[in-house]
């Protein structure tokens, strides 16, 4: 086809993926702070519920991609994730522990369905070699983006407006909207999408796990203690199967993967700094908030709409950037914008800190969510090239599985970060502020990783080769 026109379709799932990160983003910033407040716990045992929680977003989708290939199809796993979707954040409404544990479990769950197969489906629509594919992916998300910006900012309003769990309402009633829009122009997605044909009693008994696996999840949110095991012997399953796996090749594709590995390894450091944003940096905001400093009267998980709403701005930036970098042929390789995000997001952190013992508070927190926004585009679009690039047809699936995996481990180290954090500013003599030797010590962390980062790129690029 020769019209740039985008197909239908796009602008439906677009819309549906808006509300679902908006649920998300929404959910996260304002999660720590609702533990602490709604049901009194501490802050360590906050950050690792936190941690938990963003573990499981990012793992999910592995399932959803699993149900789809191997059993329902992607069309028919999209509504289950919405359905899911919306149960979940109508059981976040309530005040009960236990039913907003397993609404956390039900929502992520269903978000995960919902990630994993509306990005195949948008690639669906375009024919291999279609021009407009690459755009269309820019379009979506760009969807993402504006329901990670709208998020925290709608349900930091709700919440001051009307109280926490309207957000959650917020949310349900968006899902519902954009699953409704979906099945009104369910035409629109005319791709070969059929499902394996199986009993309608093996279906069901499918759906009875799909809710079993959230009954199971929402243990890990009301009992804390478990969270720990329960990531520790996922990380080692995880990994000794990627092993296996890469070990059955041989020469240069042994070594890519290798390579490939550790990208995932060094981004997670990336992403342990970057949600800080749902943890430290939002209480620190709600600290300096009640101290006056910033004058103002609504939450802090408002502030969080900066990181998404810099990734929106900053994105033409660096698209520009990289495309004038190659006219003079100059190209970064996956492994010098992995230092580099890597080293943004320790600047970030350090612009924090500056806010912590200075009274230029806004300008750091601006500053601090520009340079993270920053990281997440400079990494993030290089490990996907790099992984469609390097990895053999039979991993990159697997590949890619493996990306989300470090990214679930990095929600989880953020929150053991944050912990490790606090616990050294609760031994050191308080001659400076709690908050400015958390940021210090994230800051140091982040800066020791870039330097070991900056140490293998040789050694990354001779894999890579």
């Amino acid at each position: 086809m020769t019209t740039l026109r985008h197909p239908r379709g796009l602008w439906v799932l677009a819309f549906g993926k808006m509300w679902d990160t908006f649920s998300y983003f929404g959910t996260q910033t304002i999660l720590a702070l609702y533990f602490i407040h709604i049901f009194h716990l501490s802050k360590s045992s906050s950050y690792l519920l936190y941690g938990a929680y963003a573990a499981i977003a990012f793992s999910a989708p592995i399932l959803g991609g699993v149900v789809a290939d191997k059993w329902l199809g992607s069309k028919n796993s999209l509504i289950l994730g919405i359905v899911l979707n919306i149960a979940g954040n109508l059981m976040l409404v309530s005040f009960n522990r236990y039913l907003f544990s397993l609404g956390l479990a039900t929502s992520l769950i269903g978000s995960g369905f919902y990630k994993s197969n509306a990005t195949h489906l948008v690639g669906a629509l375009y024919k291999d070699g279609d021009v407009r594919k690459e755009l269309g992916f820019t379009w979506f998300y760009l969807a993402i983006n504006v329901g990670g910006t709208l998020g925290p900012l709608v349900y930091g309003l709700v919440v001051y407006s009307l109280g926490w769990n309207f957000g959650f309402l917020c949310s349900a009633v968006g899902i519902l909207f954009g699953g409704l829009l979906l099945l009104k122009n369910w035409d629109l997605l005319d791709i070969q999408d059929k499902p394996i044909e199986i009993s309608k009693s093996a279906t069901m008994l499918l759906y009875l796990i799909v809710l079993l696996a959230c009954f199971l999840l929402s243990f890990p949110f009301y009992i804390p203690a478990i969270i720990n095991p329960l990531i520790c012997a996922m990380f080692a399953v995880s990994i000794a199967y990627l092993i296996i796996a890469i070990r059955k090749y041989t020469g240069k594709e042994r070594g890519r993967l290798f390579a490939l590995l550790l990208i995932c390894f060094f981004a997670m450091f990336y992403f342990a700094a970057g949600l800080q944003i749902g943890t430290t940096i939002t209480l620190f905001i709600q600290y300096k908030i009640h101290q006056g400093v910033i004058n103002t009267k609504l939450p802090a998980s408002v502030f969080s709409a900066l990181y998404s709403l810099f990734v929106l701005l900053l994105a033409p930036f660096f698209m520009l950037l990289w495309r004038r970098l190659k006219e003079r042929g100059i190209t970064l390789s996956a492994p010098i914008k992995l230092a580099m995000g890597i080293g943004f997001a320790t600047l970030g952190i350090g612009a924090f800190a500056f806010a912590s013992i200075t009274n230029l508070v806004i300008i750091g927190v601006v500053v601090g969510n520009l340079l993270l926004s920053a990281g997440e585009l400079v990494i993030t679009p290089a490990a996907y090239t790099a992984m469609s690039d390097l990895a053999p047809t039979g991993m990159k699936s697997t590949m890619m599985g493996c990306w989300l995996l470090f990214i679930a481990l990095g929600g989880y180290l953020s929150s053991l970060l944050a912990n490790a954090a606090h616990f050294v500013a609760g031994v050191l003599p308080p001659q400076r502020s709690e908050y400015s030797v958390e940021f210090l010590f994230i800051a140091a962390f982040t800066l020791i990783v870039t330097i070991v980062v900056i140490a293998t790129i040789p050694r990354l690029l001779k894999m890579m080769a």
